[in-house]
């Protein structure tokens, strides 16, 4: 919304849930000033300085965005005509754009368009409230009823449109072919072919008896009628468009059964017959003429590319026909608006056989089309814009514009006005030549519709919409990120616009535009589907016509999808991660109410089933670690790891790829957007519950309630977001209708039950018995050893916190890159390149040297990583800082200073420090359960960390891995404790303690270590034992004096009664080769002591 406030609009204005936003004028005096100088010196009757737009969506904000360019480049402001929106409560939900961009808006009343932009006196008095001087009715809506222009000249406001008069008769479809046969427009063969009415009678109302001999008001009549004109035909309502009150009939059986719903979506329309032309194409031309009988033709556009009659790309100019053949279609509508005094802004749509070259008249559409921005590229003309100068009552010729259109002086451009106008004369538009259209321009409408459902329309909210703008590529869209599309809304949000010299260069810009598109939320669109259109080879080399989208949506072609292992494996990483969060959501909530916890957490194994396009995955899942996962699917295995984004979509690594993933729960199932490819995971399908799977309105029951229907019958017909659409029966049955007609519906509500006839024929997912393709790693993987040590560290971490790896391969692996030699020096390598450019220059070189010393050699010989000396020289560094930067010099060199001190005895000292840091993980969750119950180690843990309840989550994780974290300790306990046990005696001490079942075998190997470590002190002790007795005796071993004899007695006393289990240490000594010392051994032994020996 913009900043000014809204205020109630007067008493007695009408509607009492009107409002204005703003009341204070934006505008200065003299940009008003301007605007009149401007209308006055082109040859104007009446400035407009405001307009109400009685328009929603992309009509008003393409309109208001033209606008403000017209209006900055004109009058150097872009503020300089005061616009005004309309705004239903929905509008207001959604946030939709044309109200934020807007200077005022009115509200208006919800709901269908006939209370709000299709409701004449609602927009006269909207426009009389807010005092505008004109009113822009955009497309639909009331664009197109003679009696809007009419209620605003009575009221003295200004219509941007033609009169009621040329509305009424080229608006309608029925009396603009009868006005196109008079000025000798050709036809197709239609229901009026027949009738005739001399050119003069064009200006006045068609007589009554003449309109009806054109229509057919009864089935048996429509029949009658497309026997004569041949099938295939077209049931047309006069009063539809975009797709509404149109069906294509090929037998008088779909006659009878469609004539009705043609009636149904246009109530109260005259209806007509008309002959299909068969592989034909729809090309139009775009006029502007003005109050003075003068018509230009800006260059024509090919919309070709329709799916149910509602084109979805537009280009323009067209190439598929000649260009003298152009130049006909150009004059031919210059004559039909001419015929009937039309103004304003028309297009004239024909349709064109690429085999004969004939063209036939289809329509005259009295007002600006979606698609005249492709005109706008190719003739650089703002449209929006000549309507305003046409409003005001200037002449075509004096338009700067149209004169540069047409090869004359125009003073070069709006900003230049004051010159055109003083310099301007009158020309004849039936002589002169237009310049050469500019390159070619594609369009592209991207709709909140889902072609793999029929290009059902969708609503809902819009969580991201992005689009990156090129030289040669432009979008406008009607919501942006965080709003959305309502039910009431029309199905186009957003137009695309490609631009290149050639057609082949248009559509490779907009193929590369469409990609850049990133849409998100609760709505499907078209953009992928039109992609695969635009690369189809038949687009490509012009051989389209107008049925060409819809045979390709008979024969099922789709767009393209992920690759199938893609989608699976996405699939299950997003229902894992979801059930996880889902998981530890609840956890939390336990925690947060006080409560205890389940005792276990499935965070670790899940298995998920998957139904894509009939198929059923069933894949077990194994976390690695936060993000990390193992995939198994009938014997083969993956690995994936997922990164979640702060937009809610997941970063999904896969054979050392990335896929952005995003994710949408439907009434289907959970709709998948890997790459911008869709997938659906489909909800186990129930044929006999016929739901709503968008927010729809019954219009009418096709077949009676309790009858039998065959499947892919129609059964019901919905009317979603403006467009009719049938429901089809999935499997044959009884149907009983639980939904009234013309009730409305939300996704998901039941609509009828289906009495199947055989439920056991019902077509069910078959289990998928393939494998996974052979996929490497989910990241690269180098092959140097400092980077393999890493990730052996932190899958041996991931153990202890409590996720799954393989424990022998992890420590294996862990083994070797400890006993590397050239592990300390890439390590070194590593850490310095990060401290570089941080480091003192002087410090850095005197490193550097002692550093390449060692390093050429380290990985040809066993040499030692020269710990101590690089230890020294960062010492120095420090000792010669001073007081005031030694603190941030010792910050600074601590990664160095650590990972030297780590090698300080060699690679055994770094290894010991690494186990060290691992046992030292695991007592600190583990002691916290030692001889305590759980529950009560929670409640504290509760309270401890109440600011921080993951972190208890991530403790009783940890936990819950007993098993594989003890398996782990044993083994680092056997490979690198066992050899040298005395380093680790503390911290042997601190598991051996360890009191409770689960660590049972864990505590006993910790003993059993302890009982090593002091049996290797008891050895140590004999032998500085038998030093000292040397000392006893200058005679040595060969003397057996009484002196010599008291000393060793005295020192086996000790040992023997030292408080060690001494009897290993002691066996040893028996073969012992001084006989003194032998003889002490044996007395005290087996005479003086009780030795566990004996």
């Amino acid at each position: 919304m913009s900043g000014s406030q809204r205020i109630p609009t007067m008493a007695g204005a009408g509607h009492g849930n009107s409002y204005i936003n703003g009341v204070v004028s934006i505008r200065s005096p003299a940009t008003i000033s301007e605007v009149d100088k401007f209308c006055y010196a082109l040859g104007g009757k009446k400035p407009i300085h405001s307009i109400l737009i009685a328009n929603n969506g992309m009509a008003a904000v393409k309109f208001m965005r033209s606008v403000r360019t017209w209006a900055y480049e004109t009058f150097g402001t872009e503020k300089a005509i005061l616009l005004v929106a309309m705004a239903t409560p929905e509008d207001m939900r959604i946030n939709a754009e044309h109200i934020r961009i807007a200077d005022k808006f009115v509200e208006v009343p919800g709901g269908t368009n006939n209370n709000n932009y299709a409701n004449v006196q609602l927009i006269v008095e909207m426009a009389e409230i807010t005092h505008v001087d004109a009113v822009w009715p955009g497309w639909g809506h009331a664009s197109e009823n003679p009696e809007l222009p009419d209620a605003l000249n009575a009221k003295g406001i200004i219509f941007l449109g033609p009169p009621s008069t040329s509305m009424a008769a080229l608006g309608d479809k029925i009396g603009s072919s009868l006005i196109a046969q008079a000025a000798e427009v050709p036809t197709l063969a239609w229901s009026g072919s027949h009738v005739k009415i001399p050119p003069e009678s064009c200006l006045v109302t068609i007589p009554d008896e003449i309109y009806r001999e054109a229509c057919v008001y009864t089935t048996e009549e429509a029949i009658a009628s497309c026997q004569v004109v041949g099938y295939p035909a077209m049931i047309k309502a006069s009063w539809g468009g975009g797709g509404k009150g149109i069906r294509k009939v090929h037998n008088d059986d779909e006659v009878r059964a469609l004539f009705k719903q043609v009636q149904g979506e246009v109530p109260g329309s005259p209806i007509f017959i008309m002959k299909v032309a068969s592989q034909s194409r729809h090309l139009e031309v775009q006029l502007l003429c003005d109050q003075y009988g003068n018509v230009a033709a800006l260059h024509s556009r090919d919309c070709s590319v329709q799916r149910r009659h509602q084109k979805i790309i537009e280009e323009g100019p067209i190439t598929v026909a000649p260009l003298e053949t152009v130049k006909k279609l150009e004059q031919a509508a210059r004559r039909l608006a001419k015929c009937v005094n039309y103004i304003g802004a028309a297009t004239v749509e024909y349709l064109y056989s690429m085999e004969s070259g004939e063209y036939y008249f289809l329509e005259l559409n009295p007002r600006l089309q979606v698609e005249h921005p492709v005109t706008e590229w190719i003739a650089e003309i703002n449209l929006p814009a000549a309507q305003i100068a046409v409003g005001m009552g200037i002449p075509l010729w004096q338009i700067p514009e149209i004169r540069r259109f047409y090869g004359m002086e125009y003073g070069g451009g709006y900003d230049a006005w004051r010159k055109t106008s003083t310099l301007a004369i009158p020309f004849d538009f039936d002589k002169a030549e237009s310049t050469r259209p500019k390159g070619h321009c594609v369009a592209v409408r991207v709709t909140s519709e889902d072609p793999d459902d029929g290009f059902k329309p969708t609503s809902g909210k819009v969580q991201e919409l992005s689009f990156k703008s090129k030289p040669n590529v432009w979008a406008y869209f009607s919501v942006k990120s965080g709003g959305g599309i309502h039910e009431f809304s029309d199905s186009q949000f957003g137009h695309i616009f490609a631009f290149g010299e050639s057609r082949a260069l248009a559509i490779a810009n907009m193929v590369l535009g469409l990609k850049e598109i990133q849409i998100r939320g609760e709505i499907r669109t078209n953009v992928d589907y039109t992609i695969d259109l635009l690369h189809a080879s038949d687009y490509r080399e012009n051989k389209i016509h107008t049925g060409w989208l819809d045979s390709r949506i008979a024969m099922r072609v789709r767009a393209e999808r992920p690759p199938w292992y893609l989608s699976v494996v996405g699939g299950a990483l997003f229902k894992a991660s979801a059930s996880g969060a889902a998981v530890v959501s609840d956890y939390v909530g336990y925690l947060e109410k006080g409560q205890i916890p389940p005792k276990h957490i499935s965070l670790v194994h899940s298995q998920v089933s998957l139904n894509i396009e009939g198929s059923k995955y069933t894949i077990d899942m194994v976390r690695r670690g936060p993000g990390s996962y193992r995939l198994r699917m009938n014997e083969s295995e993956i690995e994936a790891e997922i990164h979640t984004l702060r937009d809610g979509g997941l970063l999904m690594q896969l054979d050392g790829n990335s896929h952005v993933i995003y994710a949408e729960e439907e009434a289907a199932g959970t709709r998948l957007l890997i790459d911008g490819r869709t997938c659906l995971l489909q909800n186990d399908h129930d044929p006999s519950k016929l739901v709503a799977e968008t927010p729809c309105k019954l219009l009418r029951n096709l077949v009676v309630d309790g009858s039998h229907i065959d499947a892919d019958t129609p059964y019901a017909e919905v009317e979603v977001m403006k467009m009719c659409m049938p429901l089809l029966s999935p499997a044959s049955g009884v149907i009983h209708f639980k939904m009234s007609e013309g009730q409305a519906m939300q996704a998901g509500e039941l609509i009828a039950r289906l009495d199947l006839d055989d439920p056991s024929a019902v077509r069910k997912a078959e289990p998928f018995h393939g494998s996974f393709p052979i996929l490497g790693p989910p990241t690269a993987i180098s092959g140097k050893v400092h980077q393999r040590c890493a990730a052996s560290l932190n899958a041996a971490q991931m153990i202890l916190a409590g996720y799954e790896h393989n424990i022998g391969e992890v420590v294996q692996n862990l083994l070797n890159c400890l006993d590397s030699p050239e592990l300390p020096f890439l390590q070194w390598q590593e850490c310095l390149a990060v401290l570089a450019n941080r480091l003192p220059k002087d410090l850095k070189n005197e490193l550097d040297s002692r550093y390449k010393e060692f390093e050429g050699i380290s990985s040809s010989q066993n040499v030692d990583f020269p710990a101590k000396l690089l230890w020294r020289v960062l010492d120095a560094h420090l000792s010669s800082c001073s007081d005031k930067e030694k603190g941030a010099q010792e910050r600074l060199v601590e990664p160095l200073m650590s990972l030297v001190k780590s090698y300080e005895g060699g690679r055994e000292s770094h290894a010991r420090v690494i186990v060290q840091s691992l046992f030292e993980e695991y007592l600190l969750v583990e002691e916290l359960f030692s001889d305590n119950i759980q529950a009560d180690v929670i409640e504290r843990l509760r309270l401890q960390y109440k600011k921080d309840l993951l972190k208890v989550l991530d403790i009783v994780l940890s936990h819950q891995g007993i098993r594989s974290k003890n398996k782990l300790i044993l083994l680092l306990m056997e490979q690198l404790v066992y050899p040298n046990p005395a380093p680790y005696r503390d911290i042997l001490i601190r598991f051996s303690v360890l009191n409770h079942t689960n660590y049972s075998e864990l505590a006993l190997k910790a003993s059993q270590l302890l009982e090593q470590t002091k049996l290797s002190e008891l050895r140590s002790s004999i032998a500085r034992s038998l030093s000292e007795l040397e000392m006893f005796t200058e005679d040595g071993e060969s003397m057996d004096t009484p002196k010599r004899k008291s000393a060793i007695n005295e020192r086996m006393e000790d040992l023997v009664s030292a408080p060690l289990a001494v009897e290993d240490a002691l066996v040893g000594l028996f073969d012992h080769s001084d006989h003194t010392f032998k003889g002490g051994l044996w007395r005290l032994t087996f005479v003086g002591y009780t030795s566990p020996i004996l």
